[in-house]
Order: C-alpha cells, then structure tokens, then sequence
C-alpha cells in the first residue's frame, strides 16, 4: 500500500513527505500528530485531544482551536497526505496504514527534548508515553523479565488476532468503518483475561481477503483469528463476524449484526459489546468441550487455563471441583507460572463466596498462599495484586491492606476492571456508597463481558444496595441471577433490597431460593463473615434478612 507520510518519532520529532521533504509543522501541530501515531489504530476522541492540547482553554474554545489546528495540519500536509486525517463529530483518525512510523533505536527518547509550555496534559501524556516506550525497550533487551506486569505475561493465554474488516457494498467506504470497527473490537476483547490479544496493527500486515488463517497463525503465532464484512446504508450498519481456530482452519461461530454508525463512532456500540461476550463465550466453551473429551496431557496450557476460569464460574460443586483438578493439572506443568498460581487463589476465595467451602479459613490460608507465590513470581502483575485485595477485603476483613493491594493493580493496569470492582465492594462494606457506585460503574464499563459478566453485576447491586438505591440494586441482582440462578451473593443483595423497599412478600420469596442455594445460611453467619456486618449498613441488612425470614 502507498505510504503518503513518514513520521520520526524518537530523537528529533519530524514529518516527512514519502519523497523525504521536510513538512515543516509548529509545536502544537507536531504534539497532535505525536498524539494520533502513537494511538491504537490512529484514533483518538476530540474530548482526548481538546483537554490535552488545550488544558487551560474554556471547553468551547478547546472546540475551536482543534478545528482550526486540524483545517491547519491538513493545508501543511498537502492535497495528498491530508487525505490519512479523517475527523467526525467524535473522534480524529490518521489512517496508519499510508504512514510510515519509525520504531525504538537505541538510547533516543520518544519526541527527545519536545514540550509543550503551559500544557501540563500534554507534559504528563509525553513523559508516561516516554516512560512506557523505554520500558518496552527494556522489556525487549537483556534484562527484560525482572518485574513483569500484565504486558508479558500472556504466554498461556490462548491468543487471537482481528483482521481489518472488509467493506462491502452497498454504502461508501469514505469512513474506514471496517478498520475502525475490528480496531474497536480489538480493544473490547483486550478487556478479557481469557486472551491475549495480538496488536491491530500488527494484523494490518495481513490481506484479510486472501490470507488463510493458518497463515496469520504461523506468522502472528496466534490460536485464534476474527475476520469480518461490512456493508452501510445510511446511518446503519450490517457486519457479519466469524471465529475462526486459527491453526486447524476451522470456522467456530459465525454471526450477523446490525447497528447504527453514530454509536460506533462514539465508542459504545452494543454490537460490538455482544460480539465480543460470545466469542468469549464461544472459545471458553469450545476449551471446556476439549478438556472433558481428551486426556489433560494432551491439551495445551492455554486450552486448560480457559477451560478453568470458565468452571470455575458455575454453581454446580461437580464442575466447580473439575476446575481445581485442571489448575492442580496446570501447576504440575507450571509450577512457577502466575496465572495457574492467581487462579488457583481465585478457586479458593470463589469456594467460599459460592458457600461450597468446608472451611473458611483453610481456604482463606491457601489462598494467601497462592497470592503470594504469584507476586513473588511476577511482582508488578496486577491480578495477582487483586487477588491479594480480594482475600484481605472478603476473608480477613483488612480494608486497608485490601486498598493497598488494589492501588498497586490499578497502578500496573489503571483498566484493571476486577481491581475497580472489588476496590468498589471494599468502599461499600465501609459505607462510602457513592464511591462505591462509582468505582463498580466504571468496572462494568470495563468487564471483559464474558463469563464473569454475573460477578461483575452481583457486586455492583451490593454498591447500590449501600446506596439505597434499591431499584438498581434489584435490578442488578436479577441481572446475575439470570446468569447464575444459585449465587448467594445476589440473592442476599436482592432479598435486602426488596425487604427494605416494602416489598416483604417477594423478599421472603428470596430467601428461600436463598436458602436453598445455600442451605447453611443463617443470621449468625452472615455477622461472623460478611465483610459488612459491623457497618451500621451492615446491622440494617442483618435486619432486613431476619424480617425476611433468614434464621438466626
């Protein structure tokens, strides 16, 4: 494909003509260009740009200097190159494909010795964007490996690639709308601990309308491949998304969409929210058919950990303990790995959540052994960190050792979505529900919208529920229980919730489905181990409980 562009980002910061002209450019021109390269697929938020380029204009007028700032760049670039920036009421793309992009070399800083005066945004965006760059390097040298984060992590993680999607008529592709929606797609599955997600631009080297998806296995290494057609009429869109098992060339699931343009273009396209949660779904289940049908020996790592997780969500004590026996499996082949090691403590802290444990604290204790050999094994790796969050805020009731260890998750991966959710649940066991809601908000906005979809709703109705939002708390609740009928967690929240809204009748209706999820519940139990229980919150749900007709 033609390059129309050469962008040098690292030393001097300089734009050049594909014949090597110079485009002289200002300061403020270049930092949007640093901005737009240097982003997944090209594509940044007017919101983005205007409040890091312009931090101290008014929001209207941050508006107005980036049209003119755009209009600008492109009468710089000339009839040609302006062609790659595309601009829409929401967002701004540089069309990375037509542009050549320089890679790390050496000693030389990222936009080596550029700043923006008064602009302290975009000061702190180019120093993390510095910092990151020369930890990437580092990761790719001698010394890489001495204190992993998620980012290298992800060797037995299944992985998967998305190739552009192809435009197909009818409707114009003047919007590159199939590289923007596989580039969406992309960061929507990069939520999920269930892959490791290959970048969209390295996909970009492949002809998505003639490559084999063994190919793009052999080449990328990846076990999983999305492809995809789209085709416009008006403000509607038509896609149609296959799966594919990259390596025995084998189409899994297949589907077709339909959706607006608007709602894509502002990055929140349901479309793309349920494609994603069922191909999740879709690879989870195809691991837990091939772990029950072939010996575990047989299997890869990756196959067994996906097959794990996704067991380790259901109710069923039979499946529950088949997930254990996979990560017992799992930490004979690798004893020393933290994601058998972070699960394995998952197991054990789910056990009790789900009332399936014998005993509280040997779980408790096994747990906190688990979370320890993974930090020990991987230091900077922010599930392990929320793990080591989840025993303090959920067994032993330490809330600011809980707080410590999420900040230090979210420090590695401020979109840590599991940390934001328990972090929320810690602020709501001591009674600070608006923080609460906020925090459990933000981390529903981020679940990898696969099998753990039922967690992330349980916890959010108890934030409500600290709330007194009872509506919402209600409607949470049913929302995971349709998912997992038998999790006490929402049950306990919605029998609270209806009790308290006068709802008495269907709060002891509750109750019973409560009790038979868990036949050993009572209000004494519920004082000794829910985290909340001494909260004057706490004394309020204990009474609702007991008008509801949980026993003592």
């Amino acid at each position: 494909m033609t390059v129309f562009l050469k962008i040098c980002r690292f030393g001097a910061f300089g734009v050049f003509h594909a014949d090597g002209a110079n485009v002289q450019l200002g300061a403020k021109h270049q930092a949007l260009l640093a901005l737009l390269s240097s982003a997944d697929g090209g594509i940044r938020t007017r919101a983005f740009l205007e409040k890091t380029l312009w931090c101290l204009a008014q929001p209207e007028q941050a508006k107005a200097s980036l049209r003119t700032a755009l209009s600008t760049l492109r009468r710089h670039l000339g009839p040609e190159a302006a062609k790659l920036l595309y601009a829409n009421r929401e967002r701004v793309i540089l069309d990375l494909t037509r542009v050549e992009l320089d890679s790390c070399a050496g000693n030389a800083n990222f936009m080596e010795g550029f700043e923006l005066p008064h602009e302290t945004a975009f000061n702190t965006w180019l120093s993390e964007a510095r910092a990151e760059f020369a930890r990437g390097a580092a990761r790719s040298g001698p010394q890489a490996g001495a204190s992993p984060g998620r980012v290298i992590l992800d060797g037995l993680l299944p992985s998967i690639a998305v190739l552009p999607f192809v435009h197909r008529a009818p409707g114009d592709a003047v919007v590159p709308l199939g590289s923007l929606m596989s580039e969406e797609l992309s960061r929507y599955l990069s939520r999920s601990w269930a892959f490791s997600v290959t970048s969209y631009l390295a996909s970009r080297q492949f002809d998505p309308e003639t490559v084999r998806p063994a190919e793009v296995s052999s080449v990328a290494g990846v076990d999983y491949l999305v492809s995809g057609t789209v085709s416009c009429d008006g403000n509607r869109f038509r896609v149609e998304i296959d799966l594919h098992d990259a390596v025995r060339e084998k189409v899994i699931w297949s589907r077709s969409f339909e959706g607006s343009k608007g709602s894509l273009m502002e990055g929140r396209s349901a479309v793309l929210r349920n494609a994603t949660q069922q191909i999740g779904q879709t690879a989870a289940g195809e691991a837990v058919r091939l772990a029950g049908f072939k010996p575990l020996p047989t299997l890869e790592s990756h196959t067994l950990l996906m097959a794990a997780i996704s067991l380790m969500q259901e109710m069923d004590a039979r499946k529950f303990q088949q997930a254990h026996e996979i990560l017992s499996h799992l930490l004979e082949r690798e004893p020393k790995h933290v994601l058998p090691l972070t699960w394995m403590g998952f197991w054990h802290v789910m056990r009790v959540e789900k009332g399936l444990s014998p005993n509280r604290g040997e779980d408790s204790r096994l747990a906190s052994r688990m979370a320890e050999a993974a930090i020990e094994a991987a230091p900077g790796f922010s599930l392990a960190h929320t793990l080591k969050g989840l025993i303090s805020s959920h067994l032993t009731f330490r809330f600011d050792l809980a707080q410590d260890a999420y900040d230090l998750a979210l420090r590695d991966n401020p979109n840590e979505a599991l940390a934001l959710l328990l972090k929320g649940a810690t602020l709501a066991y001591q009674d600070m529900p608006d923080e609460a809601v906020q925090m459990t908000d933000a981390a529903r906005r981020l679940t990898p919208l696969g099998p753990q979809r039922y967690y992330f709703d349980a916890l959010s109705a108890l934030a409500y529920l600290s709330a007194r939002n009872f509506g919402r708390a209600i409607e949470l609740s049913e929302r995971s229980l349709e998912a997992k009928g038998a999790f006490p967690v929402p049950l306990r929240s919605k029998a609270i919730a209806l009790q308290m809204s006068g709802r008495g009748a269907e709060a002891r209706s509750t109750v019973q489905r409560l009790l038979e999820a868990a036949p050993e519940f009572c209000l004494s139990q519920f004082q000794r181990d829910n985290p909340a229980a001494m909260s004057p919150a706490g004394q309020e749900w204990a009474s609702a409980l007991r008008q509801a007709g949980v026993p003592e």
